[in-house]
């Protein structure tokens, strides 16, 4: 939204649009009769911006002016160090800046030479193949080899393992690292990062959650977000307010309950929701109440918070579609099609298609399919608790411990983890004029650094909103809800533990805290065991590297 530009500032009489937040431009209702004279309000606030801004320069260029003439005893400020915040080349009086030697650094890399085999599973090739091309343009001295795979990539590994035939890097992977690890598979990322100066505009949590036994395994490759789907149509037929950005989880369920009708729900389904509410009402736990320092799941704080919130949701008459099946998929749907009409029930998500559910969650990987709908929508931020704190999925890049020329396939995984250079390669393709629909169906990819030159480029797209913008921006205050991929056997024990358990509370069979309370204590332990299994595996995979690379 453009903060002051309000509809009713502009035509006190409009009452009833609402802004939009779609294809980048903010959008009302096409039926407006005050679009002109708001546009015209936004054009003579531009046009004041300008003309103040080009008064200030003139101010500034009249004072660098007479402070040149104020003679030669030129003062260079200092820093903490007592190093002056520039430095001379040799003996001479040119001043090296901060760029210039960024560009140095750069020209230096791109010297170095070797051979780097990628490793990709096969569908996710062609939207990276412009940006290998970019890549190699870049490093010259870097022959790439690429080796898709249509397998698993444990699979993948496992079998080149047996044969020696191993790739030199992984990129765009969503499998288990501490698997990886164990294997002896991952070469150890810090003699790389150090010293580097782009690395800082990693946030440093998502850093965390990649190194294990003191060492970092992996580099951040993209990032996704549990949303709220809202269809935006309904929104302004059933004439309610759209929420905030930091809207909160009783703010969503209000919203709910007010969309819910005879002929409208509030959302399709509520599953699973207070997995990650556990999360996001939360500081510092992750999903399921995760904490990261103990490996332990505080269950009895705020997933009790999160699944007695969703039970009372479900509880709304009508509010959650999904229990209009009554006994499941495959059970008697006689409510469902009396609310909703004739469709294909075999579709879990059939209301919501037709344009009948205001929300949903969904994630930012569903974009590819969510834009062939025939409403205008928006993914809008998860419900916080904590400002900011929001459920993330990372996918990552890593290196293989038998790699032949190590600098090269670093160099290769960062191009396409935290570089600037590589990020806005990977961000052109989603320009309007470069985009392949066929290729980049999910209209954006939300990078992982902040780095200020990718975070301008990323939030110009067409397709960032302003919702995503804020997820964007919230990566460093956000939770890891993909646990599978960052805790060993987590899926053991939400499979044995959690889930079992937690599914007859949200079914509304067993009490919440009782639940909660007998969780925290054994899933907490067996968890506790499998990452002493896996670090006391990881120290003799550590020990047995070193070895090899003294």
């Amino acid at each position: 939204m453009i903060k002051g530009n309000t509809l009713s500032s502009v035509c006190p009489t409009w009452n009833t649009g609402r802004w939009r937040y779609l294809n980048k431009t903010c959008r009302v209702k096409s039926n407006s009769p005050c679009l002109l004279l708001l546009y015209k309000r936004i054009r003579e606030e531009k046009k004041m911006r300008k003309k103040f801004l080009l008064f200030f320069l003139a101010i500034v260029m009249i004072l660098s002016i007479m402070t040149g003439c104020g003679g030669s005893n030129d003062v260079v400020p200092e820093d903490s160090s007592g190093q002056s915040e520039s430095t001379t080349k040799d003996s001479g009086d040119t001043k090296v800046s901060e760029d210039d030697n960024k560009e140095d650094k750069n020209d230096a890399r791109y010297e170095i030479s070797g051979t780097v085999k990628l490793a990709i599973e096969d569908g996710k090739f062609p939207i990276i193949e412009p940006v290998v091309e970019k890549f190699k343009e870049l490093y010259k001295n870097i022959n790439v080899e690429v080796d898709r795979y249509t397998v698993g990539t444990a699979e993948y590994l496992t079998a080149n393992a047996s044969t020696g035939t191993m790739p030199d890097v992984v990129l765009d992977d969503a499998g288990q690292l501490t698997y990886y690890a164990s294997q002896g598979w991952l070469y150890p990322l810090d003699e790389f990062i150090a010293g580097d100066p782009d690395i800082q505009y990693v946030p440093e949590n998502i850093l965390k959650n990649y190194t294990f036994g003191g060492k970092l395994y992996a580099l951040p490759y993209r990032a996704n977000f549990e949303t709220i789907f809202l269809n935006l149509d309904l929104l302004d037929q059933l004439n309610l307010d759209h929420p905030e950005l930091d809207w909160t989880p009783e703010d969503y369920a209000e919203l709910l309950k007010a969309a819910t009708t005879n002929e409208y729900s509030g959302t399709e389904i509520l599953w699973g929701m207070d997995e990650s509410f556990a999360g996001s009402m939360s500081k510092n736990y992750g999903k399921y109440a995760y904490d990261f320092d103990t490996q332990t799941y505080m269950l009895t704080d705020t997933w009790v918070k999160g699944v007695n919130l969703m039970r009372e949701m479900r509880e709304y008459p009508g509010l959650e579609a999904w229990t209009l099946r009554n006994s499941g998929v495959n059970g008697d749907t006689n409510d469902y099609i009396k609310k909703f009409g004739e469709g294909n029930t075999d579709d879990l998500h059939m209301a919501f298609k037709m344009g009948k559910i205001l929300s949903d969650p969904r994630g930012t990987w569903d974009v590819a399919w969510l834009r062939d709908l025939k409403f205008e929508w928006e993914l809008w931020p998860f419900p916080q608790g904590e400002q900011g704190h929001l459920p993330m999925h990372i996918d990552h890049n890593f290196m293989i411990s038998s790699c032949k020329d190590p600098q090269a396939a670093f160099e290769f995984i960062r191009f396409f983890s935290y570089s600037p250079e590589g990020n806005i390669a990977r961000l052109d393709q989603y320009e309007d004029e470069n985009r392949d629909d066929e290729i980049t169906k999910d209209l954006f990819y939300i990078p992982v650094t902040n780095h200020p030159d990718v975070s301008e480029k990323f939030k110009a797209l067409p397709n960032v909103t302003e919702g995503i913008a804020y997820m964007y921006d919230n990566i460093k205050n956000s939770f890891r809800s993909d646990l599978s991929k960052i805790i060993p056997n987590y899926d053991q024990v939400n499979n044995e533990y959690l889930s079992p358990r937690g599914n007859e509370v949200r079914d509304g069979i067993a009490d919440a805290a009782s639940v909660a309370a007998e969780l925290q204590d054994v899933a907490s332990k067996a968890q506790q065991a499998y990452w002493k299994e896996f670090e006391d595996i990881l120290k003799k995979v550590q020990e047995e590297f070193d070895s090899k690379h003294k």
